[in-house]
């Protein structure tokens, strides 16, 4: 009886011993897996030539209310807040309504690589029916004024803009309430953003193609694009929304390493471009 609970003791022992090493091995592996992922990602970062976050100047004023706007609409729950986004002459515009006080509203435009802060007043003319007066600073030789109507059961914002002076023609311009979050896997060239390029992805592309992966890596996080082939481009996907003139903050380790490889073939193209392809 004595020798059987001996065993019995040293078998309970002996499992005991064997889960114990079992967990720590497999926190241990886990651990070790996450430190060599670390590892990964600040070698990588390390070897970039030029890290396409740090390139260039300093975030910008505007950009910082852009930030400070998208914020308070996230933040609230007034149906009027948001980003009214659609068609404005050849352009997709982002009218972004972030702030009412009293009779007042605020926010800014994004469109065709600007940044405008607008304000103005509103009134409800009927039950969730509202009439919006916003004007632009008038510091710059296009700023206008906006008229819209913006009615909550259709998520529909309609109106016009007119330039302050003989600049530009006047717009009309119908405006659908959306919500940007961004999405890593949408776009024709959704590996730009979900894994680490490498040089046989690459070498055998045509600059255009190239070109095109680089940005819409940006247009992903809502970058509004002053180059007028480029903009044209993104602004036809249903997807892409304006959102921002500087998305910089916003990209990840693993498009900026891909952007920096994308950089090198576009120069590469640029140089040899005439015996390239014979």
């Amino acid at each position: 009886m004595k020798l059987q609970s001996l065993f019995l003791t040293a078998a309970i022992g002996f499992f005991t011993l064997s889960c114990g090493k079992t967990e720590q091995q497999t926190e241990s592996a886990e651990t070790t897996q996450e430190e060599v992922a670390a590892e990964e990602t600040e070698t990588l970062t390390a070897t970039l030539e030029r890290d396409p976050r740090k390139i260039g100047p300093e975030k910008s004023k505007e950009q910082y209310k852009i930030e400070e706007n998208i914020y308070e609409i996230n933040a609230s729950e007034n149906p009027v807040y948001g980003f009214w986004v659609g068609s404005f002459g050849k352009n997709k515009i982002n009218i972004a309504l972030a702030r009412i006080e009293n009779d007042s509203i605020f926010g800014h435009s994004v469109c065709a690589g600007n940044f405008r802060a607008i304000k103005g007043t509103l009134k409800e003319s009927h039950p969730g029916v509202y009439d919006i007066e916003m004007k632009e600073p008038g510091d710059d030789q296009y700023d206008g004024e906006f008229k819209f109507t913006i009615d909550l059961s259709k998520k529909e914002l309609k109106g016009s803009w007119k330039p302050y002076k003989n600049t530009v023609s006047a717009k009309e311009y119908t405006l659908t309430k959306r919500a940007f979050e961004y999405d890593a896997g949408i776009g024709d060239y959704p590996d730009a953003s979900t894994r680490y390029l490498e040089v046989p992805d690459v070498e055998n592309l045509l600059p255009e193609q190239i070109e095109m992966i680089r940005n819409e890596i940006y247009a992903r996080h809502g970058y509004s694009f002053q180059n007028l082939k480029i903009r044209r481009i993104f602004d036809a996907k249903d997807w892409y929304i304006p959102m921002s003139i500087d998305i910089r903050d916003e990209l990840t380790e693993i498009e900026a390493h891909n952007i920096d490889l994308l950089y090198n073939y576009e120069e590469y193209y640029a140089d040899y471009y005439d015996s390239y392809g014979r």
